[in-house]
């Protein structure tokens, strides 16, 4: 359900087209000609230009050799792997971005180039602080996370362009950037191109919003944010937030991992200029008290998109074999382009553990915290009918001072919205999960039309699950 030019870019997708950086040539050159470098600096050389990093994996692991068994995800390794001469020769061959990419593009590519590495430096930090068994491994995955977004910089394509114009001035949320700008999502081109370039599996699985809940994968999209926050001056409002999970996956108070955060910016801060960066200011000790939750900011209300929604719903109803995977993907994406909600949910039902967790997410790509979603039914409050029978509601003006008391105080807290669209999800007359959905802005609101467009297209969801119980159509089982 992709639209045209975005597969087009992926189907002639090649790491090539992406230049190395002349500070990052020079330097290796330095180091590969001295006998005496460690290992460890040849590695961390390869780690300051993402580009060399992606183009040093890949060709490791396109080798076979005795001694290893397994995909390689340490740059070092990597690095040892191929040997001195044919990283000298990989660097030596390599595109230029100050040579191929013109001046505005060759501007942004290396930002994001720098951002990608501070990413890794504070992914490695907190990896290390958190005992990990392989740091680098986190901190290589932190170094790829937007792949997509340097992907089409170095592709020359121009919505990339509009899309940094909206992030770094209007200071919208990223998901809703891409919507206008580009009309798919960042993560799933740096994805689907993880997967066709054979990266390793922490990479990859580092791109996919629904892992949040794993504590490998979270230290990964903590430590990019953190990094996007500090190249932005520090004013998002996803930060406080964003600092909060970042300290309770650590253990730590907020002022013990400020100064760390600070920490590993003084150590970039000696880079910074290799990447047309200003050194970055450190982090407020007081930044958890600002008001940054962007009440005041600028938001984007998407448009509903008809086409896409009637893509979605032909999509449903089609009688080809469909998957339960698939099926709750076009549903969430025909929410979420069809009707122009900013987030949309499918949190799926343990009956035996009587709890809801979050598995299939649209437009929460950027906020953690919401990925990781987990609600145990007996304190749920409103949504404790779903395991009585089919229940729907829409959270508005007219019944909001009844029910808002209703909704479990985690929904509140995490959604920071008062009013939403929820439907439960039911197949073979059992629940199998909740569909949440809003517009996260109190001034996008939402109306009857999304509503009625919101419950026909999970009913249509269901009705394609049930068709997947039929003898010979698909997995039937516990999960439809």
């Amino acid at each position: 359900m992709q639209t045209t030019w975005w597969t087009t870019a992926m189907a002639e997708a090649r790491p090539e087209e992406m230049p190395i950086l002349a500070h990052t040539r020079q330097e290796l050159a330095g180091l590969l000609a001295d006998e005496r470098a460690p290992r460890r600096w040849i590695g961390l050389a390869v780690m300051s230009d993402p580009a060399l990093a992606l183009r040093v994996l890949q060709r490791a692991n396109a080798v076979k050799h005795r001694h290893f068994r397994v995909e390689l995800s340490s740059l070092e390794d990597a690095a040892q792997m191929l040997g001195t001469q044919t990283l000298a020769r990989m660097a030596g061959e390599a595109d230029l971005a100050e040579d191929v990419l013109p001046p505005e593009r060759l501007a942004a590519y290396r930002r994001g180039s720098g951002r990608a590495l501070l990413g890794a430096l504070l992914a490695l930090d907190w990896a290390e602080l958190d005992r990990d068994r392989f740091p680098t491994e986190v901190s290589l995955a932190a170094l790829l996370n937007n792949l997509g977004e340097l992907f089409l910089l170095a592709h020359g394509d121009a919505r990339i362009k509009r899309y940094l114009e909206l992030v770094d001035s209007a200071r919208v949320y990223p998901n809703e950037a891409e919507y206008v700008a580009l009309g798919e999502s960042l993560e799933d081109l740096g994805l689907g191109l993880a997967t066709q370039w054979g990266l390793p599996e922490m990479v990859r699985e580092s791109m996919r919003t629904r892992n949040a809940r794993h504590t490998r994968t979270l230290c990964v999209m903590l430590a990019t944010q953190v990094a996007s926050h500090a190249c932005s001056g520090w004013r998002h409002p996803s930060q406080p937030a964003d600092l909060r999970l970042a300290a309770r996956l650590l253990d730590l108070d907020i002022s013990t991992l400020v100064d760390r955060i600070n920490g590993v910016l003084g150590e970039f801060n000696r880079r910074a200029l290799d990447y047309g960066l200003s050194p970055l200011a450190a982090l407020s000790g007081e930044t958890e008290g600002e008001d940054l939750d962007g009440s005041r900011l600028p938001r984007f209300c998407l448009a509903p998109r008809q086409d896409d929604y009637q893509v979605a719903s032909l999509a449903l109803q089609s009688e080809r074999t469909l998957d339960r995977e698939v099926v709750i993907k076009i549903l969430l994406r025909g929410l979420h382009r069809g009707l122009g909600l900013n987030r949309v949910v499918f949190a799926a039902y343990d009956p035996e553990a009587g709890v809801l967790t979050a598995e299939h997410l649209v437009g929460t790509d950027f906020e953690p915290g919401f990925n990781r979603f987990r609600l145990a039914l007996d304190q749920s409050g409103l949504f404790g009918r779903l395991r009585e029978a089919p229940f729907e509601l829409w959270l508005n003006d007219e019944n909001r001072a009844e029910l808002l008391a209703r909704v479990p105080s985690p929904v509140k807290d995490l959604t920071g919205v008062d009013g939403f669209f929820a439907r439960s999800l039911w197949v073979g007359g059992h629940p199998i999960g909740l569909v949440y959905a809003d517009r996260r802005a109190a001034n996008c609101a939402l109306d009857a039309r999304g509503y009625q467009g919101f419950l026909r297209l999970i009913a249509e969801a269901e009705s394609a699950l049930e068709t997947l119980r039929q003898p010979g159509r698909g997995s039937t089982g516990d999960r439809p």
